[in-house]
């Protein structure tokens, strides 16, 4: 069997959609889950404060600190929990009591559930696109059938001949 050059686009078209199919999903459910654990935490929350355990700094490309990371660390119910967080954000968590490792940041969990519209803009993104290769997709296919047939020999009728007198 032989590959031709347009079963090869069909088979990349169709791969590219489903990978931006696959991340709009992803991104759709990382915004659901991220909403359900605020609202948990917005029905029944407790602050507990926590204490930098150490630092890390990040370097760049040219050596400069980046950003540090540090390890915070905090008790609830007599249980550890760790977190890494930037040098200089609060080392306060908000915990949800009836399940507490569903935990969120002081500071992201005063903005509200806002950390979700760039997971939905993304999702709206990848899905979009993934609709534009499609139709884009079509449109070529339509307009490469719409050649060939131009270009195919239209069968010449000759004048048909008059049936024999008897």
């Amino acid at each position: 069997m032989r590959i031709r050059p347009l079963h090869v686009l069909h088979s990349l078209v169709t791969v590219v959609v489903l990978v931006q199919m696959g991340f709009a999903a992803a991104f759709l459910v990382d915004a659901a889950t991220t909403d359900a654990t605020y609202d948990a935490l917005a029905a029944h929350h407790v602050v507990v404060g926590g204490h930098i355990v150490g630092c890390l700094p990040l370097r760049g490309v040219r050596g400069a600190v980046a950003v540090s990371l540090c390890r915070d660390d905090y008790r609830y119910r007599s249980v550890l929990y760790s977190d890494v967080i930037p040098l200089g954000e609060t080392t306060s968590f908000v915990v949800d009591p009836r399940h507490p490792a569903d935990r969120m940041d002081v500071a992201a969990f005063a903005k509200g559930p806002e950390e979700t519209t760039g997971d939905l803009v993304f999702a709206g993104v990848l899905l979009a696109s993934a609709l534009m290769m499609v139709v884009v997709h079509l449109e070529h296919l339509r307009q490469r059938r719409r050649r060939s047939e131009l270009r195919r020999p239209v069968p010449s009728r000759a004048p048909r001949s008059s049936p024999p007198s008897r």
